[in-house]
């Protein structure tokens, strides 16, 4: 009988494994329909056919429409609750993430990383595991992913977007979190800084900064123009803009070593000699860790694997990049995101 039960545990472990993927398509159904913003507007429980009424489809079928809001019930995004014998869905604090024009709102994240194209290298995992294999990016599309971007303006807009909400949830921790950081400076560069959005914020935070955000050619082309930040075209691999900090958020887990130590090396010519400093925020692989974010850091480390073919780094790793480029010394600090805060001392 034991052994019988730990084989049904064992069989649900692989279907709750095999079906891992319905989740994500759940929830990016639910904003797609903007059932989090429905309940939000509503301002208060809504029921079934209230909310079939005001989803974007013709002819609800009002059956399916019940079982996707069970799943959703769930997965912990949406309670319900039964009022004079009728059955009335509400919001989960969790819900409040998707809900739009709210400053932790996460539907761009949502939409891009669960794009159909975005997602068809995860079906490529084996294929790049060869030594000299190509990204499992470019087996599902035919091209590396910066390529992709390039040719591709409206995906270029879908991960730019998705990236700006990353960018925004994590300079909300960086302006809250590393405070003492931004006061010592006088200038920075936020080199591969996408539209600005987390540049802008960060200057608003402390006027006293001259911010600039340097990408590529394309990237600055199509971001707006905020008043309060400089817009530089160029190639982080060939020339960085001089200031007394240079930033790169999410910059280097794209890139192997060889090539992060030719970038780091491109900031440390960047900054003086006295008091510049290179600010990295990137994630800080803990193995042994069971923290809230450490399933996501795994995650978001085969991501890069699979689609830049960089990778998240552990603190030993982090180390030898910098010391390998030439800086003199570092510190880490832990921030309320899924990144950390790595300050490079370039003497």
């Amino acid at each position: 009988m034991e052994v019988q039960k730990g084989d049904q545990a064992a069989q649900a472990k692989i279907w709750r494994l095999i079906y891992g993927f319905s989740e994500s398509l759940v929830l990016r159904c639910a904003v797609e329909l903007g059932i989090a913003d429905i309940i939000h507007e509503h301002g208060d429980t809504i029921s079934i056919n209230q909310l079939a009424s005001k989803i974007p489809v013709n002819s609800v079928n009002v059956d399916h429409l019940y079982r996707i809001m069970r799943f959703l019930v769930h997965m912990k995004l949406f309670s319900i609750q039964s009022v004079k014998g009728e059955l009335r869905y509400g919001l989960e604090p969790a819900a409040r993430c998707l809900v739009k024009g709210w400053d932790k709102c996460m539907v761009p994240s949502i939409l891009s990383i669960t794009d159909k194209d975005f997602m068809a290298p995860w079906h490529y995992i084996k294929e790049s595991l060869g030594k000299d294999s190509p990204t499992a990016f470019e087996r599902a599309l035919g091209m590396n992913i910066w390529d992709y971007m390039a040719d591709n303006p409206k995906k270029n807009q879908l991960f730019n977007e998705g990236m700006a909400c990353d960018s925004r949830l994590l300079t909300s921790a960086l302006i809250q979190d590393c405070k003492e950081m931004f006061e010592g400076i006088l200038s920075l560069v936020d080199v591969g800084g996408g539209t600005g959005t987390a540049l802008r914020a960060i200057a608003k935070a402390f006027p006293h900064l001259k911010c600039t955000v340097y990408d590529l050619p394309h990237v600055i082309a199509d971001s707006p123009d905020y008043p309060e930040v400089a817009r530089v075209p160029g190639d982080m691999f060939k020339s960085i803009p001089s200031a007394d900090a240079i930033m790169m958020k999410c910059i280097l887990h794209d890139w192997d070593d060889q090539e992060c130590i030719k970038i780091l090396k491109k900031c440390r010519e960047a900054v003086p000699p006295k008091g510049g400093k290179v600010i990295i925020v990137d994630i800080v692989l803990d193995v042994e860790s069971d923290c809230h974010y450490s399933n996501m850091r795994r995650c978001m480390d085969l991501d890069m694997m699979l689609n830049t073919g960089g990778k998240e780094r552990t603190e030993e790793e982090w180390k030898k990049l910098i010391y390998d480029a030439g800086f003199t010394g570092y510190k880490i600090k832990s921030i309320s995101a899924v990144q950390s805060v790595i300050e490079a001392y370039p003497y």
